[in-house]
């Protein structure tokens, strides 16, 4: 079994042991100051092109920092007015003319498009997904696992909440099939209408409130209201019953002192999380971000390091 996939689509692309490897990788990084390993040189001449056909802050330029660090040369693709699209030109066969232009490795976020999906997996050249639409977003649930790691000593074992809006939430559906798969127990604490149906949540507990959610859990982690992704019926609704659910000090009250609060960002003051949450001595969601720096340098350097042993050009 290689260390790294040819293209991190879905956390289910990764085996167990794939899993610690990257989290290693990305602690040593934290703790030499991403000096180098031996077995994940990265070539010079190393390109990835960051292809964002969706907004992003964290993701994006974490990615961006992160190939810096390591030694790959970013070049960032973010749809909007400069580009080729503002004259017409479909998504699809945008991606298509980036990957044609030969980057060594390519980071994609889209917003589910099922023309831009295809022709990701068509790609000879390795690919990360940096959150396709509502269905994932494996370096969000990877930095996630490093962050409970690092607070709480092991992923084993944590009763893990996701709260708010979890139905739309890649986020959350990453975070799920890793937990579980690196031996947690995952939650969900929603309204009706944001409890995920398919089949994948089917063992989850099911929690009807925040505060009972927080008496049970080691590791509570808001979501934000994805109105993006609601039907418009819906979401001033689903917006007036998430304060229920919001992140703050009285209804996290049950939370034990010894565990975690995070969030994948950016969050919505005052809605699905309260400021004063940040002060929290347990929260640790600007360790999330810095996290991601790491995850996603180990990931990218990884990839890229297996790409030319196999024969990849560069």
């Amino acid at each position: 079994m290689s260390a790294y996939p040819q293209a991190l689509a879905s956390v289910r692309d990764l085996q167990p042991q794939q899993i610690q490897k990257i989290i290693e990788q990305a602690f040593h990084f934290k703790r030499s100051g991403f000096a180098a390993s031996p077995s994940l040189e990265v070539h010079p001449s190393a390109i990835v092109l960051l292809a964002f056909f969706e907004p992003s802050t964290r993701t994006r330029t974490s990615f961006e920092i992160a190939a810096h660090r390591v030694g790959i040369k970013p070049v960032t693709f973010a749809a909007d007015d400069s580009t080729s699209l503002k004259k017409g030109e479909s998504l699809h066969e945008t991606l298509a003319n980036l990957l044609a232009m030969g980057p060594n490795l390519l980071v994609c976020r889209h917003g589910g498009d099922v023309r831009v999906a295809e022709t990701l997996r068509a790609s000879q050249i390795p690919w990360i997904n940096a959150g396709d639409g509502q269905g994932e977003h494996p370096t969000q649930a990877l930095l996630d696992a490093m962050t409970v790691v690092e607070k709480l000593g092991d992923v084993e074992g944590q009763r893990i909440v996701y709260v708010g809006d979890v139905a739309h939430s890649r986020v959350a559906r990453s975070g799920l099939a890793l937990f579980e798969m690196m031996g947690a127990e995952v939650a969900v604490a929603a309204p009706t209408q944001w409890v995920p149906e398919d089949k994948a949540w089917a063992k989850a507990k099911k929690f009807g409130s925040l505060r009972e959610a927080a008496e049970w859990a080691t590791v509570c982690i808001g979501l934000r209201v994805q109105k993006e992704r609601h039907a418009k019926a819906h979401g001033a609704d689903h917006t007036i019953q998430s304060h229920d659910f919001r992140l703050d000090k009285k209804n996290l009250m049950p939370l034990r002192a010894e565990a975690i609060i995070m969030h994948p960002g950016p969050f919505v003051a005052g809605e699905d999380l309260s400021e004063e949450i940040l002060s929290d001595s347990r929260c640790a969601i600007h360790d999330q971000v810095t996290n991601g720096v790491y995850i996603r340098a180990s990931v990218m350097s990884g990839m890229l390091a297996q790409a030319v042993r196999a024969g990849g050009r560069i």
